[in-house]
């Protein structure tokens, strides 16, 4: 007599264990690594981000003050050169 397959027999058992063997040696070998991977670079671009917001926040602190001398460089000219109008006199007198 030739011996069958019969579901839910020893073979079953011993094919569950592969196949849990298997998954294991997958997630330990291929995604276990690219999740710690994809964890410690996610944290480096968390870094990344809050020094850029920090850069960010200077060079717009910065252009705010270049924007405001900007702003008042035309009335400092022109008060300099009414300061020098005054100084040699409206019709070049002193």
């Amino acid at each position: 007599m030739t011996k069958t397959f019969v579901p839910g027999g020893d073979q079953d058992d011993a094919m569950q264990v592969l196949m849990n063997d298997i998954i294991r040696g997958v997630r330990a070998k291929l995604l276990d690594p690219v999740i710690a991977e994809s964890r410690k670079l996610a944290g480096m671009l968390g870094e990344l981000h809050s020094q850029d917001q920090q850069e960010f926040a200077e060079i717009k602190a910065r252009l705010d003050r270049l924007e405001e001398a900007v702003r008042t460089t035309p009335l400092l000219l022109l008060g300099a050169v009414r300061e020098a109008i005054n100084r040699a006199g409206v019709d070049g007198r002193e």
